[in-house]
């Protein structure tokens, strides 16, 4: 079962000095239970990168406490913990060093001490969830793929070390309809399998619904709003700041057709996620 990861009261600050020093998280609470898989949107520069390096433990709160299944995450906590968490950056190029797609995606596996029977079964599994042509691709260089295949291999190789607890941070982004919808349900086929958890960094509410039990939204480095997407788009205040992350399909979408008058621009009804989709 995956960790359940607590936050209190956690602000950070970056390092820096003068002028440039800024404070990108102040006073967050909340709390991911195991398995649960929450969308954390908001507006550029309100703090959601920062958020998944404090929760990948990359990065240490300036204030406040991170707690790991009800234990404070202290120095030694984190390095267990690092095995069990696999983050995806917003920029691909920032996780993909190797010569080779095979060997980056390889990378996790051998770290973990597995045979190479394994390594090769993780790869080739990795990779076939995310897409991606092994056979193909494996002896080209990643940083010669399209921004789309770049973003895949690096979340296959995040894959390929089975991590109990999923961050991503702006996976979709670059994936045309097609790779889009295949890395959703793969995502999904994932959870189910092991059981992860999985936060979700997206501005793309069409795509987070797909996964999402619940929603988290900052503004200016502090939540503006935790819980259900129901509870959510009920909040005209909130949907008329931040109209941008609305999805464009829930006003013919049940049931969401009901819960908003959609002031503001009209939105694309052509997409096939719209399409495609039926009711729950």
């Amino acid at each position: 079962m995956a960790a359940h990861i607590k936050f209190s009261q956690v602000s950070y600050t970056y390092p820096y000095s003068g002028e440039d020093r800024r404070t990108a998280l102040q006073e967050i609470s909340f709390e991911l239970p195991p398995g649960e898989v929450l969308c954390v949107t908001g507006p550029n520069g309100s703090g959601k990168s920062t958020l998944a390096q404090l929760m990948a433990g990359l990065i240490k709160p300036t204030y406040g406490e991170v707690f790991i299944d009800g234990k404070r995450a202290t120095r030694d906590l984190l390095e267990d913990f690092h095995s069990k968490v696999g983050l995806l950056f917003q920029s691909p190029e920032d996780q993909l060093f190797a010569d080779t797609v095979w060997k980056d995606i390889a990378f996790g596996p051998r770290n973990q001490g597995l045979s190479s029977e394994s390594v090769s079964r993780r790869v080739q599994g990795a990779a076939k969830l995310m897409g991606i042509d092994i056979e193909e691709l494996g002896n080209r260089s990643p940083f010669g793929l399209s921004e789309g295949e770049k973003r895949r291999v690096a979340l296959a190789g995040v894959l390929a070390m089975e991590p109990e607890v999923l961050i991503l941070d702006e996976p979709t982004v670059g994936q045309d309809w097609e790779n889009r919808e295949h890395m959703l349900n793969s995502l999904s086929e994932y959870r189910a399998i092991h059981e992860s958890s999985l936060v979700f960094i997206s501005h793309d509410l069409d795509d987070a619904l797909k996964l999402a039990s619940r929603f988290l939204l900052l503004e200016e480095g502090r939540v503006r709003f935790t819980g259900k997407f129901s509870e959510l788009i009920v909040s005209q205040r909130l949907l008329e700041k931040h109209r941008s992350f609305r999805p464009d399909f829930y006003i013919s979408f049940p049931p969401y057709q009901t819960w908003y008058p959609c002031p503001g621009p009209p939105f694309r009804k052509s997409s096939p996620s719209f399409q495609d989709r039926g009711t729950e």
